[in-house]
């Protein structure tokens, strides 16, 4: 199991959460995942097979960027 955390600094209400958690929970491999809104962080627990690209991409299917 690997755990990833993103700096999203547009996530700000319950729709985001939902918006964000709905599109990364479609990846195969995807087991969690926590939003925290007060401090914007992303964190994606998955299998290892599931590359980072793939998390990145579907926080941006979602509608969000991530802080670099």
């Amino acid at each position: 199991m690997v755990e990833r955390t993103y700096s999203v600094p547009d996530v700000s209400c319950e729709h985001c959460v939902s918006s964000i958690t709905n599109e990364l929970t479609r990846i195969n491999g995807v087991e969690k995942v926590d939003v925290d809104l007060e401090r914007k962080l992303v964190t994606v627990a998955s299998s290892d097979e599931v590359p980072e690209q793939k998390i990145r991409e579907g926080i941006d299917e979602a509608g969000f960027d991530i802080a670099e």
